[in-house]
């Protein structure tokens, strides 16, 4: 039975808030044409709930808006609710009247049914599956993504070098505040993380190649690297490139936007 303080999903009870015990995370921080930006969320599949929420990419001068990509790999020990699974994602800086600037999470696949499953089902975390490899969280990650049972072949390969970056010492703490849909509703997915093993790279150190063939018969992976290729993440230098070898995490219940 679910309640506001459980879900069952695959016939499974979940309890928030969600806790991520052990994982890695990569990722790189560009900036994107806005009008990219709107044309893709609008063809999303959360965009008729997003235009109704009012929520617009942030546009800095220049009509650019910050965009993220990421590869986190969560590890298989006890505690990982969800499991132990690669996930890669493509996320936006929305503003959303009466409640701010959110991000929000355009594409995540991931390579684990259960966690495509949840992800959907608990916070409208728009998942899909695709093969993943990679060694997030390390100093060189070289992360891949195609079609299920490519092995993440023919389609984005995206190596993150903060090998030549400077080291974080210590942990950090880190908020994730989202807007996503879930049931038909635009909603505040809010998250408390902390990072350590840290290592940054400013401008630089991302470079992201797209299979001549990417996407050829996987509808998926073909929208995401589009995504890609038509913000111009694959020819543009990033503002940096960042990698922290710890993540923890707890997911709260999704909220509503008043």
């Amino acid at each position: 039975m679910s309640s506001s303080t459980t879900r069952v999903v695959a016939g499974r009870e979940i309890s928030f808030p969600v806790p991520v015990v052990s994982a890695s995370i990569s990722g790189a921080t560009f900036l994107g044409r806005s009008a990219v930006a709107r044309r893709l969320i609008a063809g999303g599949r959360q965009s008729a709930v997003l235009d109704a929420a009012g929520a617009e990419p942030v546009s800095l001068p220049g009509g650019r808006t910050p965009v993220v990509l990421i590869h986190v790999r969560y590890h298989d020990v006890p505690g990982n609710v969800l499991g132990a699974y690669h996930e890669i994602g493509l996320a936006f800086q929305v503003k959303v009247p009466g409640v701010g600037t959110r991000v929000h999470i355009h594409e995540l696949p991931v390579d684990q049914d259960f966690t495509l499953a949840a992800g959907n089902e608990l916070w409208g975390f728009p998942k899909w599956k695709g093969d993943m490899v990679g060694t997030a969280g390390g100093a060189l990650d070289d992360a891949r993504l195609g079609a299920v049972g490519s092995g993440g072949a023919s389609g984005i390969d995206i190596t993150l070098d903060t090998r030549i970056g400077l080291p974080l010492p210590g942990s950090q703490s880190i908020g994730m505040n989202c807007i996503q849909v879930l049931d038909g509703e635009p909603v505040l997915v809010g998250a408390k993380a902390k990072v350590s093993g840290g290592r940054i790279r400013v401008a630089g150190g991302t470079t992201i190649t797209l299979a001549p063939d990417a996407g050829e018969g996987a509808p998926d992976v073909a929208r995401f690297t589009a995504a890609v290729r038509e913000l111009g993440l694959d020819r543009a230098r990033a503002l940096a490139t960042f990698s922290f070898e710890n993540f923890t995490a707890r997911f709260p219940a999704p909220a509503p936007v008043r």
